[in-house]
């Protein structure tokens, strides 16, 4: 079904569309009653919303497509959301959040500023402001405020992205691509990220400056300095620990056996740019 991590973007307008009569049923969805000041534009009936679900003073925009908004979510005031844009179980799209399809806000996530055809695994926080577009963000990552991706190249040409496989850069054939950042990373406030930039789970990425398009699983890099160590794992599991307990959810075994595997590669291999 998917031939490579970018097909969670760039193919979410056709799966969407493929999902709607199952998200119908399951959350037993039903057209939106809105109340003003909330406005809808375009045809009313494609916003689907749980009866928990709960949209104050937000504008929705179905000329694109189907808004869906899933049991427990949250549409804080001020935000726009234009479709086709899916928002999970008990997900919040925060006050001025602009959301541009096609978009999956992942359970639980709490999302604002500007965002464009990006897939939210779940759990996730991009809280504040800044741009993300056409890219993928991997479960309890947490993007600090500010931080910004660039999603189109200069030149206009198409981007180029490393290869796990190949162990080199190579062309992704997309004009359009942003991050792919995997579980448990995390980027501190004013994180800039480049096109096509891939961080590997349980990174950490702070002060001031670009980092590298590719960081190996575990990097603790400085961007600033361009120094890259490796994450301490105790330390990182004591994190998501931390992060987790703050939504009642507990880290288990088998996740934890897979980040201690996936640590001692790290080590092996070492940090790489």
């Amino acid at each position: 079904m998917l031939d490579h991590a970018n097909d969670l973007f760039s193919g979410l307008e056709d799966q969407l569309a493929r999902d709607l009569d199952a998200l119908r049923s399951n959350w037993a969805l039903h057209p939106a009653q809105v109340e003003l000041p909330t406005q809808m534009y375009g045809p009313a009936h494609q916003v689907l919303v749980a009866g928990d679900a709960v949209v104050r003073a937000a504008t929705l925009d179905t000329s694109g497509g189907a808004i869906v908004i899933g049991p427990g979510a949250r549409i804080e005031p001020g935000s726009h959301l234009e479709g086709p844009v899916v928002v999970h179980e008990g997900a919040v799209v925060r006050t001025g959040a602009h959301i541009r399809g096609a978009t999956v806000i992942g359970p639980h996530c709490k999302v604002g500023g500007e965002i464009a055809n990006v897939n939210f695994q779940g759990w996730a926080n991009k809280a504040h402001g800044g741009f993300l577009g056409n890219s993928v963000i991997g479960r309890w990552c947490n993007l600090g405020a500010g931080t910004v991706s660039s999603n189109l190249k200069n030149t206009y040409g198409f981007v180029r992205q490393w290869s796990h496989a190949k162990g080199q850069m190579e062309d992704s054939g997309l004009q359009f691509c942003g991050v792919l950042m995997g579980d448990h990373s995390k980027c501190g406030i004013g994180t800039t990220l480049n096109t096509g930039t891939i961080l590997g789970p349980a990174c950490v990425v702070f002060d001031a400056g670009f980092p590298p398009k590719h960081l190996a699983p575990f990097s603790w890099h400085d961007a600033r300095s361009g120094k890259t160590d490796l994450h301490d794992l105790d330390r990182m599991l004591r994190t998501a620990e931390t992060v987790m307990a703050r939504r009642n959810q507990t880290l288990s075994a088998a996740a934890r056996d897979n980040l201690s595997a996936l640590h001692a590669q790290a080590a092996v291999q070492g940090a790489s740019n």
